[in-house]
């Protein structure tokens, strides 16, 4: 085919499918050197995709914005929608990609004009695409790879281009995270563990259902820091303090907390500077794969073959239950509700330190 000059991508899902498209918008840059890339993502993914050196364009589409418009006024919602899509359409894009698996995007795509529109075929919902690929859901290989496969779509073999996920970090972001470690007693020689008790803001109030148990994390934390004299950071957003201040309770040592008091740009600057990452499985664990630290993830109800570490090397550990035969229950994009969660209570946490020690004690 004709080499694209204008490419658009639509990811319209949270940060660890956002992360996931960045070896796909890699490989386009490779492979079409030349082109213009757009990307449309939400506002809170727009933070970790902004600085990617091979988009020249992000767009921000909030659903839960327009939401709101709809709802104070239905012809100010429709006039916002047609003030986003004209901004999309001055860009003369010829090459959509979307990656929502709806149909909705497609459709606008394809009002605005965009002449070939590359998507996946999920449930018979890709009727407005002129180029798609077939699929049943993520079920048989990692996201990163199902995205890569758009690649075929224009001849071009994906399995060249299998690399890992990647976030690209500011001056200022390393900046503003060495003031704050200087400020919370941690130097440039400690051991730094960082330790994410939450998952992120996917899942919403059922986050509860992938998260590994408090005291457990205490546990680590204090083994850490009294074992290994490691610095301990506790990270987590506003709606997941509460979380954190429960672990420190729990623990004998005091670790730094970052839980509430940072920006999604601050977390990647102090995300790049820990030896290694102990977290639940979420955005948190892809941004930190992304920025190449070592990582311990912990997995209850998702699959880690499908939305793990990527690609999973020497750098990762991912720690789950192998004894229990309703996990993974998180399959078609749908998950089983189960208040004991066996899958992630009866992981001990000499497994979790076990999977860290060995990580550590191999050179980067």
């Amino acid at each position: 085919m004709k080499s694209p000059k204008r490419i658009l991508v639509i990811n319209p899902f949270g940060i660890g499918d956002v992360i996931f498209s960045t070896p796909l918008v890699d490989a386009l840059k490779k492979n079409f050197p030349d082109s213009h890339i757009g990307y449309v993502c939400n506002k809170r993914t727009y933070e970790v995709i902004k600085t990617n050196p091979n988009i020249n364009k992000v767009f921000i589409y909030e659903k839960d914005e327009y939401r709101e418009k709809w709802n104070e006024s239905r012809i100010g919602c429709v006039k916002a929608i047609l003030a986003m899509l004209a901004s999309i359409r001055r860009e003369k894009f010829g090459i959509a990609i979307d990656l929502s698996l709806g149909y909705q995007y497609s459709f606008l795509l394809k009002l605005i004009g965009i002449k070939r529109r590359m998507g996946f075929n999920y449930r018979k919902r890709g009727k407005f695409l002129t180029d798609r690929i077939d699929i049943e859901g993520f079920n048989e290989k990692h996201v990163v790879e199902y995205y890569l496969d758009i690649l075929s779509l224009f001849g071009i073999d994906p399995k060249a281009f299998y690399s890992r996920p990647r976030v690209y970090l500011t001056e200022s972001d390393s900046v503003w995270a060495e003031i704050f470690l200087s400020q919370n007693g941690v130097s440039a020689q400690d051991l730094i563990v960082g330790v994410i008790p939450g998952c992120g803001a996917s899942w919403g109030s059922d986050a509860k259902y992938r998260h590994w148990g408090r005291k457990e994390f205490a546990e680590v934390c204090d083994e850490f820091m009294g074992r290994k004299g490691a610095k301990v950071i506790l990270f987590g957003d506003n709606k997941e303090s509460e979380i954190c201040a429960d672990i420190v309770r729990m623990m004998k040592n005091e670790p730094v907390i970052a839980c509430g008091k940072t920006t999604l740009r601050d977390f990647l600057g102090l995300l790049n500077r820990c030896s290694i990452i102990i977290t639940n499985d979420g955005g948190p664990l892809h941004m930190a794969v992304a920025t190449g630290r070592k990582t311990v993830s912990i997995f209850g109800p998702v699959d880690e073959k499908i939305y793990g570490p990527y690609p999973f090397d020497s750098n990762h550990a991912v720690v789950s239950r192998k004894d229990i035969s309703c996990r993974p229950c998180y399959k078609k994009f749908k998950y089983k509700v189960c208040d004991k969660r066996p899958c992630l209570s009866g992981i001990p946490p000499r497994d979790i330190l076990s999977a860290a020690d060995a990580l550590l004690s191999r050179e980067k």
